[in-house]
């Protein structure tokens, strides 16, 4: 009895490192961007309210990032999505942001718009100069640097890339 749970716990962690590793393979490649972090800082936890806004994080320690993303014309974030909950600003051009189920919304200077939920988007640069974005994002504070974006497959009904 022993050996068969041993046998199932081994293949379903064989099954699950192929699923990671397939899921990273087919992961989108950003193009013609340019990510700078600018600061980073432990908050802990958060429970700020003020003027009919709440900011609260589940019990233990949450950390906010702030980095300035360029997106040149014809440049695309790839695929992806992101722990925590994401701010973005767009200081100049125009972005398209595409979901998963290739809606788009377009953005431009002096907009922003916000990404939670593990959503899979790709942001993309439509216009014939640069964008800038400064992306602010509240993460738990166990995410590495390299661990603010999660390149993802693209969604089977969108051809968007």
């Amino acid at each position: 009895m022993k050996r068969t749970t041993l046998l199932v716990a081994v293949g379903v962690t064989v099954l699950a490192l192929l699923a990671l590793f397939v899921g990273v393979a087919l992961a989108t490649t950003p193009s013609g961007v340019t990510a700078t972090p600018l600061t980073r800082a432990t908050l802990g936890e958060i429970k700020a309210k003020n003027d009919g806004i709440q900011v609260k994080s589940v019990p233990g320690s949450a950390d906010v990032a702030l980095v300035q993303v360029t997106i040149e014309p014809g440049g695309s974030t790839g695929w992806h999505h992101h722990p925590g909950v994401v701010l973005v600003s767009v200081a100049s051009g125009t972005v398209t942001e595409y979901d998963e189920h290739c809606e788009q919304s377009v953005f431009t200077a002096g907009e922003g718009f916000v990404e939670s939920r593990d959503e899979v988007h790709i942001v993309h640069n439509e216009g014939n100069v640069d964008a800038v974005l400064y992306v602010t994002f509240i993460v738990p504070t166990t995410t590495p640097p390299t661990g603010l974006t999660i390149g993802d497959p693209q969604p089977e009904d969108c051809e968007v890339q």
